[in-house]
């Protein structure tokens, strides 16, 4: 017979083991997610002093939805493939080229002329090449889309927070664009469906065409025979090890409050708690709206609207190699308007392989709408055989047995369901900030919650600092007002001393850091902020570096160091 005490004891041991528990917690802050996201998040706590974090990744290497597989002789990138800059990438005050600034300087391997310099050829269903024929189609649709910038521009102008809203498709028949015949609607999936990965009849006209719009004129193809994946991996190189990152770690349930955050995961086989006074979840967008995480207590409801009104799709890509090319090799794509089968239908085939070192025989075909979502689900080989048939007609007897194909799981797998984010009708920068805001200690953070680059690494990359620093603000508010130097710093190097620290309490309005050589009057000053500063050109003698921290309130707090600069003989 069980008696209540007993029970009582065995409700406490399960509480106990798989309750929230901070007072002996694994981290001071655990992220969710070892995508660009993640890597960013942990890169800002890092560098402001912050290194006590846990990073719970599901897969065996980084990178999140960056992943690359091995296939016909070379590495390939399966998620992302292509890095977009400005104009100019090599502008570092422009913040879209904060990556390309990173492959620069880790030496990841890039093709600047991947897309766009070859031009496309397009075949109608029997083989035919209509290219030129449809140049005034092309040319409406790009009149078009210009009107439609300049309506989204005065919308910005009268409604500035984004309420009024409607549809792409509304947005473009308004500007002039109402596709009607099958040459229409193939263009308007070429220029719009195939990139954005939706239809203008789902997607948000004001995040399109106005409110923070960010365009990336130059692509760049990812070559490099480490992966994608390598980029972040040398990001977070100074802090990757394997006490705070835990790889093959499935998170599973997580438990939030206003004071700490634990998460269930099964890590290689073993189920096991992690807890921590914060928590980031980066996880893809798809997870929370289909419930791959479970959360204790259930999200709010305002939360739960907001990534909502966010849709994951799937850029679906399946890749074929052949004995030998048969295909169009100098051209960006190869097109197929089939009027028949639908726009949709295996509508676009790029020749990959003539980027790639060697210039194996390999078709990427991309999928977007309804059919990528329909492929991603089915076998392969079926996927195969219908490729096959389609190339059959365009290039007859020429066409060979395919040796392989790979397509991947975006569409199914649980820790995407989907590969990238768009913003349907109704989403304002207020949905962005609830979808963002954190609920008790649990932050929220990846490209889907950045207002102005939601689909791509950009955005992932600077909500992983934005949701850094909030946390860092939290912990410094329930501080004293202050500074400490970290790393054995102020340290000298010739005539030079730099830096770093971190500063505590808040919220913080104005950080200075002064350096005197004590009775000779010398005193210079800089806004230092960033938690570094250098001062360079010093001559021999003893200074003193402070940093000055003044909170909103105007208290003020000082940390100082001596140190020596030493002459020609002391060296």
């Amino acid at each position: 017979m069980v008696t209540l005490s007993a029970l009582l004891l065995f409700v406490a041991a399960i509480a106990a083991a798989y309750g929230q528990s901070c007072e002996n917690p694994d981290a001071q802050v655990l992220i969710l997610g070892a995508g660009m996201s993640g890597i960013s998040a942990a890169r800002t706590l890092y560098e402001s002093g912050e290194t006590d974090f846990i990073i719970l990744e599901q897969a065996s290497r980084v990178g999140g939805r960056m992943r690359s597989i091995e296939f016909a002789g070379t590495v390939i990138d399966i998620g992302p493939q292509w890095l977009f800059t400005s104009e100019d990438p090599t502008d570092t005050s422009n913040p879209s080229n904060i990556l390309y600034q990173f492959a620069q300087q880790c030496g990841l391997e890039l093709r600047p002329d991947g897309l766009g310099t070859r031009g496309n050829i397009i075949y109608d269903r029997d083989g035919a090449v209509i290219t030129t024929s449809l140049f005034p189609t092309f040319g409406r649709y790009a009149i078009a889309e210009a009107a439609a910038l300049q309506l989204g521009a005065r919308l910005d102008e009268e409604n500035p927070d984004g309420t009024r809203d409607f549809s792409v498709a509304v947005g473009l028949r308004i500007s002039g664009w109402d596709p009607r015949t099958p040459e229409e609607q193939h263009v308007e999936y070429i220029n719009w469906d195939f990139p954005v990965t939706q239809s203008t009849s789902s997607v948000s006209f004001r995040r399109r065409f106005g409110m923070d719009r960010r365009t990336f004129p130059i692509i760049n193809l990812v070559t490099d025979q480490r992966g994608y994946a390598y980029l972040a991996e040398c990001i977070g190189e100074a802090f990757l090890n394997s006490s705070r990152l835990h790889l093959n770690t499935q998170v599973s349930a997580v438990q939030y409050s206003d004071e700490c955050v634990c998460a269930t995961a099964l890590e290689n086989g073993v189920t096991r708690q992690y807890c921590a006074p914060y928590a980031i979840h980066t996880f893809a967008l798809g997870t929370l709206q289909l419930g791959t995480i479970q959360f204790e207590p259930p999200l709010p409801e305002s939360k739960v609207f907001a990534f909502n009104l966010q849709q994951p799709s799937v850029f679906q890509k399946a890749w074929i190699v052949f004995n030998e090319s048969f295909w169009d090799t100098n051209v960006d794509f190869i097109i197929i308007l089939d009027p028949i089968l639908g726009r949709e239908y295996f509508p676009v085939f790029w020749p990959i392989g003539a980027s790639y070192p060697g210039n194996p025989p390999i078709l990427e075909v991309l999928l977007s709408g309804e059919t990528s979502l329909s492929v991603g689900l089915q076998d392969p080989k079926i996927t195969q055989g219908q490729i096959v048939e389609i190339l059959g007609r365009i290039y007859g007897d020429s066409v060979t047995e395919p040796v392989d194909i790979f397509q991947h799981d975006y569409a199914t797998n649980p820790y995407f369901y989907g590969n990238l984010e768009t913003s349907t009708v109704g989403v304002t920068r207020q949905t962005f900030a609830e979808y963002a805001a954190p609920v008790g200690r649990l932050y929220f953070s990846g490209a889907g919650t950045h207002v102005t680059n939601t689909s791509n690494l950009q955005g992932a990359y600077y909500s992983g600092i934005d949701t850094a620093n909030a946390i860092l603000e939290d912990m410094r508010e329930g501080l004293p007002l202050g500074a400490e130097f970290i790393n054995d710093t102020p340290r000298v190097v010739g005539d030079s001393v730099e830096a770093e620290f971190v500063t505590t309490g808040g919220p913080i309005a104005s950080v200075f850091c002064t350096l005197r050589q004590p009775g000779t009057g010398f005193r210079e000053v800089e806004e230092c902020s960033s938690g570094t500063v250098q001062f360079t050109g010093l001559d021999p003698g003893i200074y003193t570096l402070r940093v000055i921290v003044r909170d909103i309130n105007r208290d003020r707090a000082v940390e100082r160091e001596s140190f020596v600069i030493p002459g020609p003989a002391e060296e």
